[in-house]
């Protein structure tokens, strides 16, 4: 048990350097100083929009539908689009409606998110029931994702205003007659039970954000730690360590655990720090993004603590699995350059089950699907959060199950890779690969007699 304790120490100490450190604190900062600024973003873009309306000011106050006037219109327009009761976002234009680069400027230079030209002969075709043509102007910036915010601003407004004018042209039948159904309550079945005023579509968008978070947490990590697991055992070959470690009295057993447990460590410390760092990143995100999402904690979709402690275990278990396949990697190489050529196969590996949980579930998989995930031993923690609060335990705890029995098999493999001549002489001096020259070599000598 000491030498298990000495080796882990000396492997973590040789892993956790300064710059390791720093590296996952800045990861850490990075995230939270991205999460801050997309949460003014996202707040931004879910905040009122300025609004610029071409259309005669002098008619503004005149009625264009019975009784209602343009300003009551465009005033019980923008309430019903932002829930905000005034007119100070509502701006006349006084340009020629004709002058499209006038237009466009003055969008541009007052910061409109659009612009809408209304003719003023609105009133008489709503008398002789003709439809008005109306235009609408928009400056494209490149804002990322929230690029659309300003053309569905004027799509919703639009409809917002036509809704206010159909109400008044209907007159007092017009709820009834514009919507003679009405959704009174929404009914989900999750987890056995009928929940109230929520729909699946509300809890798609609200766990979306972990939904594409955890797999790319799992794969970076895996990636991440691999890659200095045998790069590890690369540099140890070529400067000649690891020779001296095997000397020790100590059973390869026990020097293999201690180098995948320290790694291991290192990894969920990786995966515990990137996710924190990930969840800052998309809180800011969706902070200002209301209607989709919703408070899922009433209906018992929650992680409560004894929940994080198990994806913490389901992490650790596949970050062990990774690391074993990667010793054994690890042992076929004979210097740091060949070692970083080896972390291919491992990141091929992780992110098959990145792509497909990002966009499927284990419940939409077809059977072959849901046994080739879960033989891919990287694919549980991706879908271990998911499986805890949706309440099925059997499948976490069936891929614990699977994870140690693929980690102990990986260490005994490893075991017996570093018994042999193999992690010394490199593979193509070992035997297997001797007998093989030898059948290549004999076969040949046979084919040129005949």
């Amino acid at each position: 048990m000491n030498h298990l304790l000495n080796i882990t120490k000396k492997e973590l100490r040789e892993l956790l350097t300064p710059g390791t450190i720093v590296s996952i604190l800045a990861v850490v900062i990075m995230f939270s100083i991205l999460g801050s600024a997309m949460s003014g973003e996202s707040e931004s873009e879910a905040a009122p929009k300025e609004i610029g309306i071409v259309f005669p000011e002098a008619q503004l106050d005149d009625p264009v539908c019975g009784t209602l006037t343009m300003r009551q219109a465009l005033q019980a327009a923008y309430y019903s689009t932002y829930g905000v009761n005034t007119f100070e976002h509502i701006h006349m234009m006084d340009v020629d409606p004709t002058d499209q680069n006038a237009l466009a400027n003055e969008v541009k230079s007052n910061g409109y998110a659009v612009a809408l030209v209304i003719p003023d002969t609105l009133a008489s075709n709503i008398s002789s029931k003709q439809q008005t043509e109306v235009q609408m102007y928009y400056v494209y910036v490149q804002t990322g994702i929230f690029g659309a915010a300003s053309s569905m601003t004027g799509t919703v407004f639009m409809d917002s205003l036509n809704k206010v004018l159909e109400a008044t042209i209907i007159g007092t039948d017009a709820t009834f007659t514009m919507s003679p159904l009405k959704n009174q309550h929404d009914y989900t079945l999750i987890n056995g039970n009928i929940c109230e005023g929520i729909t699946p579509y509300q809890i798609a968008a609200t766990l979306m954000g972990q939904s594409m978070m955890i797999p790319i947490i799992v794969m970076m990590v895996i990636v991440i730690v691999g890659s200095i697991v045998i790069s590890s055992m690369g540099t140890e070959k070529e400067n000649k360590t690891l020779e001296t470690l095997l000397t020790l009295p100590i059973k390869r057993t026990v020097i293999v655990s201690g180098k995948l447990l320290a790694a291991a460590i290192m990894g969920l410390v990786y995966g515990a720090c990137y996710l924190v760092g990930m969840m800052m990143y998309t809180n800011g995100l969706t902070s200002g993004i209301t209607g989709s999402s919703a408070d899922i904690s009433k209906y018992g979709l929650t992680m409560d603590p004894l929940d994080w402690v198990v994806l913490l275990i389901v992490l650790f278990l596949a970050i062990f699995a990774a690391l074993g396949i990667c010793m054994i990697l690890g042992a076929f190489t004979k210097n740091y350059k060949m070692a970083q050529t080896m972390t291919l196969p491992i990141s091929g590996l992780a992110l098959i089950p990145m792509f497909i949980f990002m966009f499927a579930s284990w419940e939409t998989l077809p059977l072959i699907g849901k046994v080739a995930m879960f033989a891919i031993p990287f694919s549980h923690p991706m879908m271990a959060m998911n499986n805890l609060m949706f309440g099925d335990i059997m499948l976490v705890a069936g891929g614990i199950v699977y994870l140690l029995v693929f980690d102990i098999i990986m260490i005994l493999i490893t075991v017996r890779i570093y018994n042999s001549d193999i992690l010394i002489t490199g593979l193509d001096q070992s035997k297997f690969l001797g007998r093989m020259a030898a059948k290549f070599s004999k076969k040949e000598a046979e084919n040129g007699n005949q």
